[in-house]
């Protein structure tokens, strides 16, 4: 988070660089690389890793959404245990492709191969830690055609009983998980199994807190976040549940966004939305007594839309979404490795690595116009 204060500021430090035509300078400042809470470089990798996927990974068929959310007690686990995120990721990841392997055999369609990219999200939409997986799967299963090369075979949209059954298994069997690794279930409090807890107390409060929409530090310790808006009467709101939408005991499975064969733009969108950095400082603004507004995203069900922080709360509620070394890059999913989607499925799809672009062609060939291209001083 100190790194971020010196993100882009040219006093910190830049490049300098030059058009070997006309001699025009421009100065570039440094960027911190932060793979936390900075908005500027989780902007510039949420467009590269969107772009990356897009063009290079994910052939031309359809796409479905799954997102997954957890209970408190285990959001507050998973947010500094990485190889534990890892492992309930998998139970997930090996439940989902066994919908879909599911699905094709009622087809009569056998030897089945998925893929999946899943972005494992830290935040909610008021700067609370909320982790939770979004797995953008493949909306079928690749199998072997008459002529022995793969072929890709669309499967029908889940239906709603198909994605609670999926949620009921799910929520027993990632318990199942944790009790097998020494935490008897998702609420254990245990101070002997709570790591954080132990080496880092403080960190484990704001932990805490941060999960349950308060505040561990300052006079106003243990209170809730101060949010406002439009109040909507309990009684008026709409009760119905959404459509392949489950909750059970704690957790939450969404499935109903998913994207054409031929909608590459919204399939882009969609990578940038999962990818996109916690911060966005568009949604903040400071107030004329020295408090912070944060908007929400989307205005909750019961009409709130934003919250109010004391600058230090604010500080406090950043630390919470800094995530573990090595634990913030999307992960690929298939049912035979972890290395991503298969290669013999991307060239079976007709799948070409892009050309290069204007600037890289240039520099291969020699031969675009010197005004083009920028050279480091």
């Amino acid at each position: 988070m100190r790194a971020y204060l010196s993100c882009g500021v040219l006093a910190c430090g830049f490049l300098r660089l030059q058009c070997e035509s006309c001699g025009k300078d421009r100065l570039l400042p440094l960027s911190c690389k932060g793979r936390s809470v900075c908005p500027s470089c989780g902007g510039r990798r949420m467009v590269d890793t969107a772009a990356h996927l897009v063009d290079r990974v994910f052939p031309r068929v359809p796409v479905r959404q799954w997102v997954l959310s957890l209970p408190f007690a285990l959001r507050y686990r998973l947010a500094y245990d990485s190889e534990m995120v890892t492992a309930v990721l998998g139970v997930f990841i090996r439940a989902l492709f066994g919908l879909y392997r599911r699905m094709a055999r009622d087809y009569g369609i056998d030897q089945t191969q998925c893929g999946a990219v899943t972005f494992v999200q830290r935040f909610g939409s008021a700067a609370n830690l909320n982790l939770h997986f979004h797995v953008i799967c493949i909306d079928g299963v690749y199998a072997p055609g008459l002529d022995g090369q793969p072929e890709f075979f669309a499967l029908r949209p889940p239906e709603n009983s198909e994605v609670r059954e999926l949620a009921h298994l799910l929520a027993k069997r990632i318990p199942a998980l944790l009790k097998r690794r020494g935490i008897d279930t998702p609420q254990s409090d245990e101070e002997e199994s709570d790591r954080l807890l132990r080496d880092q107390p403080w960190l484990s409060e704001v932990y805490a807190a941060s999960v349950c929409g308060r505040l561990a530090t300052g006079p106003e310790a243990g209170r809730r976040v101060a949010v406002g808006g439009d109040r909507v009467d309990p009684e008026g709101m709409d009760s119905s549940a959404s459509p392949r939408c489950a909750a059970v005991a704690g957790f939450s499975l969404h499935a109903n966004v998913a994207i054409s064969f031929h909608d590459r733009p919204r399939l882009e969108r969609l990578f940038r939305y999962a990818a996109r950095p916690p911060l966005s400082m568009d949604r903040l603004e400071a107030l004329p007594d020295g408090r912070l507004r944060y908007w929400f995203k989307t205005p909750w069900r019961n009409g709130t839309t934003h919250a109010i922080f004391e600058p230090l709360e604010f500080l406090e509620k950043l630390a919470a979404l800094v995530p573990t070394p090595r634990s913030s890059r999307p992960q690929h999913r298939n049912n035979r490795t972890t290395a991503g989607l298969p290669r013999h499925i991307h060239n079976h799809c007709g799948f070409k690595r892009p050309r290069p672009c204007r600037w890289q062609r240039d520099a291969e060939t020699r031969s675009g116009t010197a005004s083009e291209e920028l050279y480091m001083v």
